[in-house]
């Protein structure tokens, strides 16, 4: 069990302050998400050009966000941000002292943080001849949507013909930072909950609802976005933002 964490960040013209909220929301949701996963934090902040800051420490969520590496990624989220991607693991697989192995995860443009557990990678990661460098089954998640990244982003439908190979528990947060601006959120067999505010242009996430209550209480305007279970949620975060729901197929 893990816990998925995060706020997308519509193309709006935003003060100091609206910033600064959004990034005390992305905060609450580290938090309380902490005893999904207590064993590492990490966390990725996208913009608009491509540009990324990851920092991922093995502390718990109440350690990490006291250390000077998360307030400095906190003061750099500015107009251009696309995400802020945020992970509380616990581990199945590689030991979480190894950065490795914690997420975000980074293979090639594509960042992922992935809850769940996949089954029988080491013959997969053999089939696709991915390249492996952690020790975590997440990887060939991660590995195997940058195989379908190009210029225009994810080729999810190419990867969602991919994911019907994969068995074991899943939901994820990928995004290119080829196409930083669309942001994709699988929800598998694992819980994965969404909410938007129409007037911020903004998102959150987490894995779930309870955590999205209580992150965002007192804060008037957001609205839940059900994501059927074997779906994923494409959000892009361009003016007049699209959001679209594509179906997939994975295996318990």
């Amino acid at each position: 069990m893990c816990g998925l964490a995060g706020v997308i960040i519509g193309e709006k013209r935003r003060s100091r302050k609206e910033l600064a909220e959004l990034g005390e929301t992305f905060t609450r949701l580290l938090l309380l998400s902490e005893y999904r996963g207590p064993h590492a934090t990490g966390v990725a902040l996208v913009k608009r050009d491509g540009a990324y800051q990851v920092v991922k420490h093995p502390l718990p969520a109440r350690q990490f966000v006291a250390t000077a590496d998360y307030a400095m990624l906190l003061n750099a989220i500015d107009d251009q941000a696309t995400v802020l991607m945020g992970h509380t693991r616990w581990p199945t697989r590689g030991s979480a002292d190894n950065p490795l192995n914690n997420h975000p995860l980074i293979a090639g443009q594509t960042l992922t943080t992935h809850n769940g557990h996949l089954h029988g990678v080491d013959a997969l990661f053999r089939r696709w001849d991915l390249p492996r460098h952690a020790q975590v089954d997440s990887e060939l998640l991660s590995q195997l949507a940058d195989r379908h990244g190009g210029e225009a982003g994810i080729d999810l439908a190419a990867l969602c013909e991919d994911l019907h190979h994969l068995e074991g528990h899943m939901s994820a947060v990928l995004v290119s930072l080829a196409q930083p601006e669309t942001i994709i959120l699988l929800k598998g067999n694992m819980p994965l909950e969404a909410c938007r505010h129409s007037r911020l242009q903004a998102w959150a996430y987490a894995s779930e609802s309870a955590i999205l209550t209580r992150a965002l209480a007192g804060q008037q305007g957001w609205e839940s976005v059900p994501v059927p279970a074997n779906h994923a949620l494409v959000v892009i975060t361009i003016p007049k933002t699209l959001l679209t729901f594509i179906p997939f197929t994975f295996h318990e």
